[in-house]
């Protein structure tokens, strides 16, 4: 008879290089640690639902503020939670995970590596996701 070992305390060893881990794109949207943090940040200050498919309507109101109008309906969904594959955790993805990308990198909080995934948080992102998101 086969027996099952069970190896308590082993944990798989992440392989993906540090620069991707912490932030990085996902498509069109921002992902890595960072996003997952504020990705949190968005569910407890109840702006997005714990499940991460529908906007508050406190969170209209700070999108709105944040220079993002929602719409009611649109080609592709709102929001969606979407599985970061380094952090094995929900960011934000669908429209409003790609409208707060876009507006991160216009207001310079974030630059992009063309050609490549990997993004980079700059001094003025990291204060600004500290007064928004609060990390």
């Amino acid at each position: 008879m086969m027996g099952i070992s069970l190896n308590h305390g082993v944990h798989a060893k992440v392989s993906t290089p540090v620069h991707l881990r912490k932030a990085r794109t996902c498509y069109d949207h921002l992902a890595g640690e960072v996003a997952v943090k504020i990705y949190d940040s968005l569910c407890q200050q109840q702006w997005i639902t714990e499940n991460g498919s529908m906007i508050t309507l406190s969170g209209i109101q700070y999108f709105h503020e944040m220079g993002i109008d929602v719409p009611s309906k649109h080609s592709r969904k709102i929001c969606c939670a979407c599985l970061d594959w380094s952090e094995r955790r929900f960011h934000l993805g669908g429209y409003v995970g790609a409208a707060l990308f876009s507006l991160y990198e216009s207001k310079g909080w974030l630059t992009r590596h063309l050609g490549y995934r990997e993004v980079t948080i700059t001094e003025k992102g990291y204060a600004a996701f500290k007064t928004h998101f609060h990390i």
